[in-house]
């Protein structure tokens, strides 16, 4: 933790560099949640407003001190965004407009992402004890819980039930968890490709990116990506489109509710679209760079590409048309990983 002398030193620094805001002021726009430095750096919000002002670290002139270490997930409802700490184990709850803190839950193990569920409370995965989480939304308290498959990762909410993909933690696994939402009852195991690790929904189908897995002994065992194509009504597999490239380890799914978007490698960072209707996963990228990062907003189609540069400086955010041109670039925090647009 910061000194109070240091926190009130970086508030100072922060202020000067964007005197027009003020606590209270965060109202509509995109935020960016950044990692923070990997060994004892702070997670940041960076708040990108609709007339192009940005804040790079709004959490901390909204209440006074840091986050806490390694962001990792991020989601929201109408009056609260939630931040997933992977580092310091917790849940941070922000209220809407505003980013005032609220709440904190805590007593997680190694917790990946957020989803709100139906009546307002939130499921939280949780790689540590390879867990899910209930946790109420006017408490902050976990309530309920069940055990899952290796390495519980993201999450998507269909009508009364709860995908939940299994990226194998350290390990593999193959398999989705389908739960009854209100109960956290285990309703169906679905096998797709190799450590599922994203999923959205796109019409009537699941699209699950299994980014595959790399052996690092040199014993061979390596296993290719794919990305699986799932009913969701029957909850069976209807198309595995193979990734071009062996070594490729995708990641960060994402739709605009036309196209899909993913990142070819968590590091080399190429950004790859695909048509429902192609036939064949993309050779090719649609975004050459170094994407850590994606949010496809549903309502404009613009693409935002989060980029971590050498994940020591501080990254950039860049902007997207439907049709891939580059429309803007602002600053981000340390290591921009996730977003989400709040209207």
């Amino acid at each position: 933790m910061r000194t109070t002398l240091l926190a009130a030193t970086a508030l100072i620094a922060l202020a000067s560099c964007d005197p027009q805001t003020t606590p209270g002021s965060f109202d509509s726009g995109l935020y960016v949640l950044n990692e923070g430095a990997f060994m004892g750096g702070t997670a940041t919000l960076t708040h990108w407003s609709p007339d192009d002002s940005v804040t790079t670290d709004a959490f901390a002139i909204a209440n006074g001190r840091s986050l806490g270490n390694l962001g990792n997930g991020i989601a929201a409802d109408a009056d609260r965004i939630y931040v997933v700490l992977n580092g310091a184990a917790a849940l941070e709850v922000l209220e809407y407009p505003g980013l005032a803190s609220v709440g904190r839950a805590t007593g997680f193990a190694s917790p990946r992402h957020a989803v709100v569920l139906g009546g307002g409370d939130l499921a939280v995965t949780d790689w540590g004890r390879n867990r899910l989480y209930r946790v109420s939304a006017s408490s902050f308290q976990r309530t309920d819980s069940v055990d899952l498959a290796g390495g519980p990762e993201a999450m998507v909410l269909h009508q009364d039930e709860l995908w939940v993909t299994h990226s194998g933690a350290y390990g593999t696994d193959s398999t989705l968890t389908v739960l009854d939402a209100s109960t956290l009852d285990v309703l169906a195991t679905v096998h797709v490709g190799i450590n599922p690790t994203s999923a959205v929904k796109l019409g009537s189908s699941l699209y699950v990116l299994c980014s595959g897995y790399t052996d690092w002994s040199g014993g061979g065992a390596d296993r290719s990506a794919a990305l699986v194509r799932v009913d969701l009504a029957t909850r069976s597999v209807t198309a595995t489109y193979p990734a071009v490239y062996p070594s490729d380890r995708p990641t960060k799914l994402h739709t605009d509710g036309q196209v899909l978007y993913w990142i070819r490698d968590g590091y080399t960072g190429d950004v790859l679209r695909m048509n429902p209707t192609d036939l064949d996963y993309p050779a090719y990228a649609w975004i050459s760079g170094s994407a850590y990062g994606l949010y496809a907003d549903q309502a404009t189609r613009q693409l935002y590409v989060l980029d971590a540069k050498d994940f020591q400086q501080t990254g950039e955010v860049r902007r997207y048309s439907a049709g891939g041109q580059l429309e803007a670039t602002v600053p981000a925090g340390i290591v921009p990983t996730a977003a989400i647009w709040m209207p």
